[in-house]
């Protein structure tokens, strides 16, 4: 999982980011296929795919190839380090959305904030639920020992 101060960071990089743009034709060295992608980020070619269809970004193409700007690529790591943190993809749409609006920082963050606190009240009720799970699982794995038990 990575780490918070890193998705900060990634989090900073992307609202500094301009709207993805097409990079100019004398600027095609910054692009990178989809091979290059996954193998940068970690992730399979079939997410990258994926989070092209669904619009985090939306790659050049050249022939059946999809390149990459530098600021895609951004879009796509902090995709893939907040779903690893178990966000689902639309508060992930969400927050990539707020990051990139005209919006002063100062709007930006307290929606991001929110976002990002309902994430937690979530992994809260989860854990919660878990919790109970174990608990009722532990007792009933002790009760069918003690049955197991000789006279």
């Amino acid at each position: 999982m990575t780490k918070p101060a890193c998705i900060l960071e990634t989090i900073k990089q992307v609202m500094a980011d301009t709207a993805t743009t097409m990079p100019d034709a004398g600027n095609q060295a910054s692009v990178l296929s989809t091979n290059a992608v996954t193998k940068q980020l970690g992730v399979t070619a079939r997410t990258v795919r994926f989070y092209s269809e669904i619009g985090i970004v939306t790659p050049m193409r050249r022939g059946t190839t999809r390149l990459f700007t530098p600021d895609q690529v951004r879009r796509l790591k902090l995709a893939r380090d907040l779903r690893s943190l178990g966000i689902d993809i639309k508060t992930v749409m969400q927050v990539l959305d707020t990051l990139q609006t005209s919006r002063p920082v100062s709007e930006k963050l307290p929606l991001l904030t929110e976002l990002f606190s309902e994430h937690s009240r979530a992994l809260l009720k989860q854990e919660e639920e878990i919790r109970q799970q174990y608990y009722a699982t532990a007792k009933l794995a002790e009760t069918l020992f003690n049955q197991c038990k000789p006279a």
